[in-house]
C-alpha cells in the first residue's frame, strides 16, 4: 500500500489542536515534530489562537495556504468526526487520529469509528488510530507523538507496529537506549481504518526496513494478516508479541483498544503457518530483532556453545535442547584439533559445550570459537564472554567480528556478569550481546525457526 508512505514521509504536516499549553497533547505533538528537525512545512490548526509555538495558527484545515499531506488530530473526541471531514475536504493524503474515547469506551464511540472508516475508505485515505500515540520515521524526522519522552536515534532498519501506544513507545525507547536502530514506528490504536496487516504489507515492501516487530492484541482482519504475513516473511523476519493470551489479558485488551482477543492457540498456529516468530517477553522482541539485523540465518539447528564457565555451558545446553536446538558432540577430529592446535588446558571440556575454565585467557576462547564456526558440522555458535576486563579490548571485539564475517555463520555473545555490562559491550560491537543464557538461547531458537520457514518456502537467502 504505497498510500501509506504519506504517514511516514509526508512533504507537509498539520496539527489540529496545536497549542502553546505544555499540558495539552496538541502542544506535545507539534513540539515533537519541530524538535525532531522535520524540514517540511508545519502548520498549527486552532480556531481560538492567532499563533502557536511562534508560528501562525489557522482556524481550520481549509484555511491553510496549501494542501497538506499528513494531518494529526489531537482534539476532544466529540469534534473528531467533523475534523476528519475537514481534512478530506482540504485534500490531505493521510490522517493520524491520536484522540481516544471511541470503540474502547462505548457503543457510540464504535459508531463514530464506523463513520470515520466509511469516510476515509471512500476518500482512499489511510488513517492511523484513533486512540493512538502517533507515528515516527527517523529518516524523515517525523516524530509525531504525544509522549513526553524524547525519542532520539539514528535511522536504522527495524520497524515497529504496535497496537498499544504507551507500551509501544516505551519499548521503542528501550530499544533506542540499548542500540536497536529503528526506521519507523506506528501506534495503530483502534485501527478504525488502517489495520495491522496494511502496515505490515507496506513495511514488507519498504527498502529501509530489514526487520519488522509488532505488538498485537487482536487482528480484525486475521485472514488478510495471514496472507500478507506469508509473503512478507519470505523476504524479511516478522517478530511479534501477542497479548490477550489469558482470560485476564483478553478483558484488558477489550477495554484498552476495543479488541476482541480470540483463542491464543489459533493465533499461535496462524503465526507458525505464515512464518511469523512469536515471543512472549518484551526484551526478546528487541533481542531477536538485534540478531536478525546483523546475523545471517543458520543453515541448520546444530549449535556449539563455548565459554569459560561450566555453569553457562550447562544452562545454555539445557535451554537449547528445550527449545528444539541440537547441541551435537563434536567429532573426534575437531576435539583433537581444539586440544592440539588451540592448546587448551588439559582439564578443559571440548566435546560441546566447550568449557575452557575461567583461568584461561580470552585468546584461547576466541581460537576455539573460530575453529568451531568453520566446522561443517556446526551451524551457529553461542559464546559466553569473560567478565574481566570490562570493557573487552577493542582488538578482541574486532577479531570476533572478523571471525563471524569470515565464517558466514551466526555468532551470538553472552555477557552475563551484569546487565549494565552487557549493554556496555553491545555499545562497542555490532555482534548481538545478551545478558543471560536464557535470552541468547531464545534468540537462537527464533533464528532457527525462521530459517526453517525460509527453507520450507524455498526462499532461504543465498
Amino acid at each position: 500500500m504505497s498510500k501509506l508512505a504519506c504517514l511516514f514521509e509526508p512533504r507537509s504536516v498539520a496539527v489540529i489542536g496545536a497549542s502553546d499549553d505544555r499540558t495539552k497533547y496538541g502542544n506535545r505533538v507539534m513540539q515533537s515534530i519541530i524538535d525532531a528537525g522535520y524540514a517540511g512545512p508545519i502548520y498549527g490548526v486552532n480556531p481560538n489562537i492567532a499563533t502557536v509555538l511562534g508560528r501562525k495558527a489557522y482556524p481550520t484545515m481549509r484555511d491553510l495556504p496549501e494542501p497538506v499531506e499528513l494531518a494529526f488530530i489531537v482534539i476532544p473526541a466529540k469534534a473528531v468526526l467533523e475534523s476528519v471531514k475537514d481534512c478530506i475536504a482540504a485534500g490531505v493524503k493521510g490522517i493520524v487520529i491520536i484522540t481516544a474515547g471511541f470503540s474502547e469506551v462505548s457503543p457510540d464511540g464504535l459508531d463514530v469509528e464506523a463513520e470515520i472508516r466509511k469516510l476515509c475508505t471512500q476518500a482512499g485515505i489511510p488513517a492511523v488510530g484513533p486512540n493512538c500515540m502517533g507515528v515516527v520515521c527517523f529518516s524523515s524526522h517525523v516524530i509525531g507523538t504525544m509522549t513526553m519522552d524524547t525519542l532520539k536515534g539514528e535511522p536504522g532498519d527495524v520497524s515497529f507496529i504496535s497496537q498499544s501506544g504507551t507500551y509501544g513507545i516505551s519499548t521503542l525507547n528501550q530499544g533506542l537506549v540499548t542500540g536497536v536502530g529503528f526506521s519507523k514506528f506506528v501506534s495503530s490504536g483502534n485501527e478504525a481504518v488502517t489495520k495491522f496487516s496494511d502496515y505490515l504489507e507496506y513495511l514488507g515492501d519498504d527498502p529501509a526496513t530489514r526487520v519488522i516487530i509488532g505488538y498485537i492484541e487482536s487482528l480484525k482482519d486475521a485472514s488478510r494478516f495471514v496472507s500478507v504475513a506469508k509473503e512478507v516473511s519470505k523476504k524479511k523476519p516478522v517478530v511479534v508479541m501477542k497479548f490477550g493470551r489469558t482470560g485476564a489479558g483478553k478483558r484488558a485488551a477489550a477495554s484498552h483498544t476495543g479488541a476482541l482477543a480470540g483463542s491464543h492457540d489459533v493465533y499461535r498456529a496462524a503465526f507458525k503457518q505464515c512464518g511469523v516468530i512469536e515471543v512472549t517477553r518484551t526484551q526478546d522482541l528487541l533481542n531477536v530483532a538485534t540478531a536478525f539485523r546483523t546475523q545471517p540465518l543458520p543453515k541448520g539447528r546444530r549449535i556449539a556453545i563455548a565459554g569459560i564457565s561450566g555453569g553457562f555451558a550447562v544452562a545454555a545446553a539445557d535451554y537449547c535442547n528445550e527449545l528444539g536446538l541440537e547441541v551435537p558432540e563434536f567429532s573426534a577430529e575437531l576435539q583433537n584439533r581444539i586440544r592440539c592446535d588451540v592448546k587448551v588446558p588439559p582439564f578443559a571440556s571440548v566435546r560441546n559445550p566447550v568449557d575452557i575454565s575461567a583461568e584461561t585467557r580470552p585468546p584461547y576462547l576466541m581460537n576455539c570459537v573460530e575453529m568451531v564456526l568453520h566446522d561443517p558440522g556446526i551451524d551457529a555458535v553461542l559464546m559466553g564472554m569473560w567478565s574481566w576486563p570490562l570493557p573487552p579490548a577493542d582488538e578482541t571485539l574486532r577479531r570476533l567480528e572478523s571471525i563471524q564475517r569470515e565464517s558466514g555463520k551466526p555468532l551470538l555473545l553472552c555477557y552475563y556478569g551484569s546487565r549494565r555490562g552487557a549493554e556496555l559491550v553491545q555499545s562497542l560491537t555490532w555482534l548481538p550481546v545478551y545478558g543471560t543464557p536464557e535470552e541468547i538461547c531464545r534468540v537462537m531458537a527464533a533464528m532457527a525457526d525462521y530459517a526453517d520457514y525460509r527453507r520450507r518456502t524455498g526462499t532461504f537467502p543465498s
